[in-house]
């Protein structure tokens, strides 16, 4: 057909210019276009089938969250006391055997490690034998030198003597005699990390499985608190904590001098330093379970007489009332510092001080300060969210 007898009326014709008219036509697809998707994402929305069977639609839940919580829980009421570091005559202590054992008992301890230097005490033979009234321990103090410099591991619960040596380093000392301990079911306890300022928290590392170190000592010379060059036996102990390292921290006394009359030994006298496990019975094996799984407070005065850790809390009962009790985390961040307080307005109320978590906390440990400068310390709990 030619194009003078097309019928169709030419754009020219109406008045429209061809440009403006192709334009419009693309605007007008163009929203077509826009309206059919937005019908169809309209649908999609309302619809209910539109994921999968069985899947879940989180996009309206809130994210989920636990609350914070204490990974174990305790509630202990019944403490056996003890002492895990002592000297007779059979090394560098001033007095025999059993007037060492004697003391102890009379003075309200429940147990006792004798540890003389590279010197086993077999308890199935006399002067332990024959103890009444008290559990003495099988115990050691292996005795090594390192550089120079005494390295000491107290060797408890064990079976047979194992003797020290001299090491190239700390920590191969460190690493020998624990793991000569380990051989034989024993604890390992790492002793006073400031004696000579002998070890530092990476060398308490290298101590790989032992189950105890030691942040107090009653020995003059350990100097526990450190010095404006030297940290704490405790801080070593909380970077040994915070690096990954489960241990435990125990306080002890040392004692080499029962009578003072010799003059030629370290004067350290007893009851300085000590635990208190938690066990329902003075039994050897209760208290040498006890101290491998670090299930202990130690203290160089004030006395827990109870400690329980809930799911979200812990609360210390606690003796003499007027104490401080500060709540400490990973790395010694300070959580809280709050005194113990009455649980009731009454003559001889129990005090106790509470900390409960709030969420960011790694760990929680306790440390009481009694006005006279003594301290006691749990061990660390660890929290998990």
């Amino acid at each position: 057909m030619s194009r003078g007898s097309d019928p169709t009326p030419r754009m020219a014709d109406l008045g429209v210019k061809p440009t403006t008219a192709r334009r419009r036509a693309r605007w007008a697809a163009a929203a077509t276009v826009a309206a059919v998707l937005a019908a169809a994402l309209w649908r999609a929305g309302t619809r209910q089938d539109v994921a999968p069977a069985g899947a879940l639609d989180i996009s309206r839940d809130p994210v989920p969250s636990r609350a914070p919580r204490f990974v174990e829980r305790l509630d202990v009421r019944v403490f056996q006391r003890g002492n895990l570091h002592a000297h007779s005559a059979r090394s560098d202590g001033d007095s025999p055997a059993q007037l060492v054992f004697a003391w102890y008992r009379d003075h309200g301890y429940q147990f006792l490690a004798l540890t003389d230097h590279n010197n086993y005490l077999d308890v199935t033979r006399p002067p332990a034998s024959l103890v009444q009234d008290l559990v003495v321990l099988p115990g050691e103090e292996v005795t090594m030198v390192a550089a120079g410099q005494p390295v000491h591991v107290n060797a408890l619960c064990t079976k047979r003597r194992i003797g020290g040596g001299t090491f190239r380093t700390a920590r191969a000392a460190l690493a020998w005699a624990t793991s000569e301990i380990l051989a034989q079911g024993g604890v390992a306890l790492v002793n006073h990390p400031n004696f000579h300022w002998a070890l530092d928290a990476e060398d308490i590392t290298h101590a790989e499985g032992a189950q105890l170190v030691e942040i107090f000592s009653g020995h003059p010379h350990v100097r526990s608190d450190g010095d404006a060059s030297h940290a704490s036996a405790e801080e070593k102990w909380e970077r040994a904590l915070s690096s990954g390292q489960a241990i435990a921290a125990v306080a002890v006394d040392d004692m080499h001098s029962l009578t003072g009359a010799n003059k030629q030994v370290p004067q350290v006298p007893p009851g300085t330093g000590w635990v208190e496990v938690f066990a329902e019975e003075a039994s050897r094996e209760a208290i040498c379970d006890a101290l491998s799984a670090g299930r202990l407070y130690a203290s160089s005065g004030p006395r827990l007489t109870r400690l329980a850790v809930t799911s979200d809390t812990m609360t210390l009962w606690v003796d003499p009332p007027d104490v401080m009790v500060e709540f400490i985390d990973r790395w010694g961040a300070l959580l809280a510092t709050v005194p113990a307080t009455a649980e009731a307005e009454m003559s001889g109320a129990a005090h106790r001080a509470s900390y409960r978590l709030r969420g960011h906390e790694q760990y929680v440990r306790a440390r009481v300060t009694a006005p006279d400068g003594s301290r006691a310390w749990t061990q660390a709990y660890r929290a998990a969210r």
